[in-house]
C-alpha cells in the first residue's frame, strides 16, 4: 500500500487589482467567517492609542449583560479623571454621571476622562480595571496585547496589534449586537459642549457603523472600523498613517476593496463526493470519499484565478471501515492564505470478505492489480 496524492488545478478567468495600503499595519477580516482577506504587519506590536477604548467598552458591556449593573448606575468623577489630558468629555470633579453618559463620552468623544471614570466606577482603580481588560483579552485569544490603562494613553508595556484589535472588535459586535448601536451615534453633548464622533467613516462610507479611532505621536493615526452592506459585514483595522486624512482614505479604500473585490464562495458541499477509490479485501470494491462538512470561504477575485487542490489517502484502502470514518483529506491551497484542510470520510460501511476469498483476492491483486469486482 502507498500514499497517493492527486493535484487538481482550478483556473478562473476573473482578474482583479492587487490591494495595498500606505498604512504601516493593516488587516481586513470577514465578520461571518473570521477569515483574513488582507494583512500587512498585522501581528506587529503597536501603541493602540484610543482603540484601547474598544476593550474598555467591551468590559463595561460584559458587566451590564451579566451582572446587576445598569446604564443608570451613577459614578462619581474623581480628580484623577478630571485632570486627564487629551481628548475629553469635560467632566467635572464630583459630577454624578451615569454609566450610559460615560459610555457615550468614550465611544463618541473618545473621552480619556470618561474612560478613567468608568474604570474607577467598575473596578475601584484604573489599574484593577486594566487587569480585568487583560482577563477578557485572554478569553478572546488576544495573543499580542497588554493593557496598562483604560484610555490608551501611551505607557510602556501598553500594546496591541491590528490583528488583536480586529478580533476584539468582531467579538464586541457579535457578543453585544444591541449595545453595539452606541457606536453609530454621530454626536454627544455633555456640560453644554457638543462634540462629533471622531469616526468620519460613519457619515462618508456606506454601511459603516463603528468602531473607534486612535492616534499617538509615536504610532500615527489608526482606526478600527466595521461596515455592513447587503447582510455582509467587513471589519478593518489600520494603524500608522501619517494624518487623519490618510487614515480616512486608507480605511475607506480597504473597506470598498473588500466589498468590490471579494465574495463568498462555497468551495465544498457537505456530503459531496470527492473521489471514488479502491478498497483492499472488502465486500465492496470501491468506496466514495466524501466531505463531512460544508466549506465556505471569502476569496478575492485574484485568488480565484488559480488555486490548487490535492487529495491524500492510502491506496488501496483496507477494509473494514464504517460510514463516516476518516480515510483521507483534501487540502485547498489558496495564494496568500493558509491551507484549508478538509477530512474525507467513507460514504458507506465496508466489511472484510471471508478469509478464503481474501487469499485469492490478495494474490490476484498483487500479481495483476485486479479489483475485487473482476474476481
Amino acid at each position: 500500500m502507498h500514499l497517493i496524492i492527486f493535484f487538481i488545478v482550478i483556473i478562473f478567468s476573473i482578474s482583479a487589482e492587487a490591494v495595498d495600503t500606505k498604512a504601516e499595519q493593516a488587516i481586513v477580516m470577514d465578520f461571518n467567517t473570521n477569515e483574513i482577506l488582507y494583512e500587512k504587519n498585522a501581528d506587529q506590536k503597536v501603541a493602540p492609542a484610543s482603540m484601547t477604548k474598544i476593550m474598555t467598552v467591551y468590559a463595561a458591556f460584559e458587566s451590564i449583560k451579566n451582572t446587576d449593573l445598569s446604564f443608570e448606575h451613577i459614578c462619581n468623577i474623581s480628580p484623577k479623571a478630571y485632570k486627564m489630558g487629551g481628548s475629553r468629555t469635560f467632566l467635572e470633579v464630583d459630577d454624578q454621571v451615569s454609566i450610559e453618559v460615560l459610555l457615550k463620552g468614550i465611544i463618541i468623544q473618545s473621552g480619556n476622562d470618561a474612560s478613567i471614570a468608568l474604570a474607577e466606577c467598575l473596578s475601584g482603580t484604573e489599574s484593577d480595571f486594566a487587569t480585568l481588560m487583560n482577563v477578557y483579552g485572554k478569553k478572546l485569544g488576544l495573543e499580542n496585547t497588554n493593557f496598562i490603562n483604560a484610555s490608551g494613553w501611551p505607557e510602556e508595556n501598553h500594546y496591541s496589534t491590528v490583528h488583536d484589535l480586529a478580533i476584539l472588535s468582531i467579538a464586541l459586535i457579535r457578543n453585544f449586537p444591541n449595545l453595539y448601536a452606541y457606536f453609530t451615534l454621530k454626536e454627544f453633548t455633555y456640560n453644554d459642549i457638543t462634540q462629533p464622533n471622531r469616526n468620519k467613516l460613519l457619515e462618508k462610507v456606506q454601511g459603516t457603523d463603528g468602531l473607534k479611532t486612535g492616534y499617538t505621536r509615536k504610532s500615527g493615526w489608526g482606526i478600527s472600523a466595521s461596515t455592513l452592506r447587503d447582510n455582509r459585514r467587513i471589519n478593518i483595522v489600520i494603524n500608522g498613517t501619517n494624518s487623519s486624512r490618510s487614515r480616512f482614505n486608507e480605511s475607506s479604500y480597504l473597506i470598498n476593496w473588500a466589498f468590490a473585490q471579494t465574495s463568498q464562495q462555497k468551495l465544498i458541499s457537505k456530503g459531496q463526493i470527492i473521489k471514488n477509490v479502491d478498497v483492499w479485501l472488502g465486500n465492496k470494491s470501491t468506496v466514495n470519499l466524501i466531505s463531512d462538512q460544508e466549506i465556505i470561504s471569502i476569496l478575492s477575485f485574484d485568488q480565484l484565478q488559480l488555486f490548487e487542490t490535492n487529495i491524500e489517502y492510502t491506496k488501496p484502502i483496507a477494509a473494514p471501515f464504517k460510514k463516516g470514518d476518516k480515510l483521507g483529506e483534501m487540502t485547498i491551497n489558496v495564494p496568500g492564505r493558509k491551507p484549508i484542510i478538509i477530512p474525507l470520510v467513507a460514504e458507506i460501511d465496508v466489511d472484510k470478505i471471508n478469509p478464503f476469498a481474501r487469499i485469492f483476492a490478495g494474490i490476484k491483486y498483487l500479481v495483476f492489480g485486479t479489483s475485487l469486482d473482476e474476481l
